[in-house]
Order: structure tokens, then sequence, then C-alpha cells
């Protein structure tokens, strides 16, 4: 049933939508027509009631003598017919007879043209004061087109092509606009806005002076010469001329010289392609280059390739340096195989004369990498080593590398300047994060001897965020903060209206 009444309901609609189409192009139509008679001047005439039986005068025609036909086998009649002077009188000749009616409605029609075109200016003015200036100029042009000999239409479709930014039209309009009527203040106005705004400062200060002759209390009009001559003493003693200023015609433009690029000469690139093949080989720097070697695919060899581990170090941590290995490449060519890239056809040997047992403090590196022995670094190296972070990304690193050793935490927090927290971490802080820095601060008090733990409590709640990540601390977290509270109030490190202060926001 529900799709029975959605179907009905859109049938509804469509046939609702499809009349109101209609009713539209109706409409349109009656206006298209209207419009086409006031152009074509014909009009409707409202006549008055008949209040007597007086007749429709008849329209006079002048009677016209009908030239005699001249016969067909009437040879010489034909030499004698001027052709020429026959296609004058049918070009001259009159299409309709004139009636008497015809030229009394004249001066009507011309009277109904400028009602139309008034009509048009009105609803041009509506559109301009509800800022769609291009319905605006559409309903001004087709005033101009009724009646071309009005200042105000010009005028009007200037001030929108102004408002449009359009300068050089609205320029044009207005100069118009003035041809029509010299005194017309507004189009003086607005043809100084638009060739200010163009920089013709020299014509703008002119109309502007015509208007302040013609309505000498206008404060506009003078507010707006102040400024243009303020920036004619800035700019100069000359101005740009707009395309259309006529007291300023604008100076010729000069061509720019062409620009041709011409091909280098052949030192220039044997000089080139020398400095090229130089870095190529290595020339003039202490660099080994080494070249790919380039065999086909049935010359390879067939063995499978070793596995070279991989291991990891971790940012901050660093290991004492043991002396270097140093190795000798022998290069031996596998004939049998043919391959140079294989691990097994270029065999190290190892120089004899350096020691390579390494410092015995640091623990032997073995086969697997998975993860480094946390013993090899005490703290007191570990924090000598450490850095301190500028951005949030090296500080998450760090942490997590120093992950179950808390001391080696509090040593890093502590070479960290308190203030510059909000800076490390902008929106970068999250809560897990939060509670380890406060585990750490916990732990190990004395570690911060620089900057207290209260200083660090103040800083991180400059961070950005941290109202909301205070709302996930957990009781244990809570509870840690009441002691380092209390234990920083016993220290003198924090007043009480700080501690009342950092108790309202980690919300204690």
């Amino acid at each position: 049933m529900d799709k029975a009444f959605e179907l009905q309901r859109q049938v509804r609609n469509d046939v609702r939508t499809l009349q109101t189409y209609l009713t539209d192009l109706q409409n349109w139509e009656v206006e298209m027509k209207r419009k086409e008679a006031a152009l074509n001047g014909e009009f409707e005439q409202d006549l008055p009631p008949v209040r007597s039986k007086a007749r429709k005068e008849k329209p006079v025609q002048e009677k016209r003598e009908t030239a005699k036909r001249i016969k067909a086998s009437d040879y010489g009649a034909w030499e004698k017919f001027d052709v020429e002077k026959a296609c004058e009188e049918v070009d001259t000749a009159e299409v309709g007879p004139t009636s008497l009616d015809s030229k009394k409605s004249l001066p009507a029609k011309m009277e109904k043209l400028r009602e139309e075109a008034q009509y048009e200016k009105e609803r041009g003015n509506s559109f301009v004061k509800q800022e769609k200036w291009d319905d605006a100029i559409a309903c001004y042009n087709r005033a101009i087109e009724l009646v071309t000999d009005d200042a105000i239409y010009y005028a009007n479709r200037g001030l929108c092509h102004l408002k449009k930014d359009s300068l050089h039209q609205a320029e044009a309009d207005c100069t118009e606009a003035l041809r029509l009527d010299p005194t017309y203040v507004k189009a003086l106005q607005r043809r100084a806005a638009a060739r200010e705004r163009l920089g013709s400062l020299r014509g703008a200060k002119h109309d502007l002076h015509e208007v302040l002759k013609l309505e000498p209390h206008n404060a506009d009009a003078r507010r707006q010469l102040g400024a243009v001559v303020a920036r004619m003493g800035t700019k100069g003693a000359k101005s740009k001329s707009s395309p259309t200023s006529e007291s300023n015609p604008s100076p010729p433009t000069k061509e720019r010289p062409k620009i041709v690029e011409l091909p280098p000469s052949a030192g220039q690139l044997r000089q080139e392609e020398g400095a090229e093949q130089r870095w190529r080989e290595g020339r003039g720097e202490e660099v080994t280059v080494i070249k790919p070697v380039k065999k086909p695919p049935h010359l390879r060899s067939k063995r499978a390739l070793r596995h070279v581990p991989i291991q990891e170090i971790l940012l901050g941590r660093t290991i004492v340096d043991k002396p270097a290995t140093r190795l000798e490449i022998v290069e031996i060519e596998d004939h049998a195989h043919g391959d140079s890239n294989n691990n097994d056809s270029n065999k190290l040997k190892q120089n004899s004369g350096v020691d390579c047992d390494g410092d015995k403090n640091i623990g032997v590196i073995g086969d697997r990498f998975d993860q480094i022995d946390p013993n090899l670094v005490n703290s007191d190296k570990v924090s000598a080593s450490m850095v301190a972070p500028t951005n949030s990304v090296q500080f998450i690193l760090e942490w997590k590398s120093l992950k179950g050793n808390d001391a080696a935490r509090s040593d890093y927090l502590s070479i960290i300047e308190p203030s510059k927290l909000p800076a490390i971490f902008e929106n970068a802080l999250e809560s897990d994060v939060l509670a380890d820095v406060l585990r750490a601060l916990h732990a190990h008090p004395d570690t911060f001897t620089r900057h207290g733990v209260g200083e660090y409590l103040r800083s991180l709640c400059r961070v950005k965020r941290f109202s909301a990540l205070a709302m996930f601390l957990s009781a244990t977290d809570k509870e840690l903060l009441r002691h380092m509270l209390a234990r920083c109030r016993a220290a003198a490190q924090l007043s009480d209206s700080d501690v009342v202060e950092l108790e309202h926001k980690y919300e204690l």
C-alpha cells in the first residue's frame, strides 16, 4: 500500500510540475508578444466607450492612373520602353496606403515606447537595490533599445558596470550620458569614480571640478576630490590615462624588444660535457665510484642469495665506539657462473694488523638483532649522550626507546626545559604519554634538581588540548599527582594557590 500511495503522490507532483511549466511558458509567450508589439509600434489603442453613432473615417487612398500595357507584338514600343525608370518606380512605390489614423497615432506610439522604457528602468532599479547587477544591466539595455536619447538609462547602466568592476564600460556609459545631458551630476561623479580606479587622476579631477561647479555644496564630491589630489601628489604630476578618456588621450605604447634565446656555443657544450664526465668518474674527489656490472640473464648465477641481517639503532642511544675492522676487497671472477653481484663470488679478508676485540664492557652483538639489551648502557652514559628534543616526533621516538627504564626516562625529562614542553608537544600529546610522564616525575624526584617537579606540572597544563587529556587520567595517576603536589608544597616549590590551581586543572 505504501508503494501505491507513494506512486500516486509522485504522479500528482509530476502533473503539478508540468502545469507550472506550461503556465510559465504561456506567460513568457504573452510577455514576448507584448514586447515585440512595443518594438514594432503595434499597440492596442485604449478607446473610450461608444457614446454616439459617429462612423470611423475611412483611410483616404490616392487614385493612381494605371499605365497602358504594351502589347507583346508591338516591337517598336518595346524598343522605346525605359527599363531603368520602371525599376525605380517599382522601388519607390508605396508599400501600403497611408491613412490619417497612422499619422495621428505616431505621438502615441512614442509615448508608449517611453512608458515601456520607464517600466524597464523601474525593474532595473529594483534589481539594483537587490544588488543583482546582471539583471539590472539587462533591463537597462532593453530601456536603451526602446528610447536611445535618455541619459538616465546610460548613467544607471554605468553604475552597474562600476559595481561589477567593468570600469571601461562604466566610463563609456557615463560619457554617453553626459553627451546627452552635460549637467547630469550623477554621471559626472560615476565617471570620476571609474577614472580614479582606472588611474586617470586628471580626468577624475576634471569631472569633480565640474560637479562642484554645478553643486558647490556637494560634500561627497569635495571629499573624493581631496582623495584624488592627494593621490596625484604622491603618484606624481602625470597619471595614466584611460582608453576612453576625452581630455587625456593615451600616449602610444612602445613595442618591447623581442628576446631571442641563442643556443649554447660548441665550447660551452664541450665544457659542460667534460664536467659531467669528470663527475661521473669521480675525478677530483676523494670517492670511489662503483660501476654496475651488466651481464645477460643466461650468464648470471643460479645460487640462492644470502640474507643480510639488519640492525636497528634507536635514536639517542649511543654505543662506545670500537676500532673499525678494515676489510680488503678481493675481486675474483667466477667464470663458471658469471655472477659478479653474488656475495659468494666476493671474498672478504680481514686485515690481521688491527685489534678487533673492542671494549669488553660492551656486550657482544650476536647473530640476532631483534632488540638491543638495555643493560649495555647504564643510565649515566644515556643521560650524558641524550639531546633535548625539538618536536614531538623526536620525543616520542626516544620515549618509546626508553620503555621499562624509569630512571632513564626521568633523566631524559630532566634535560628538557619545562617552558619548552608546550612548543614540543603542540597537538601531539596523547593520554598514555601523559600518564608515563607523570609516573617518571613521581618515580625519581631527586633527578629534577635544576627544574623542580612543580615547573613540569605547570608546563604540562599549557599544552594544547590538555583539558581533554586530563579527563582520561586514571585514579592511579590522580593519586600520584596528589602525592607530587603535596611533596612540592612541602618543598616550597609551589604555593598554596598554585597547588589549588593545578588540582583544578588536573581535575583532582
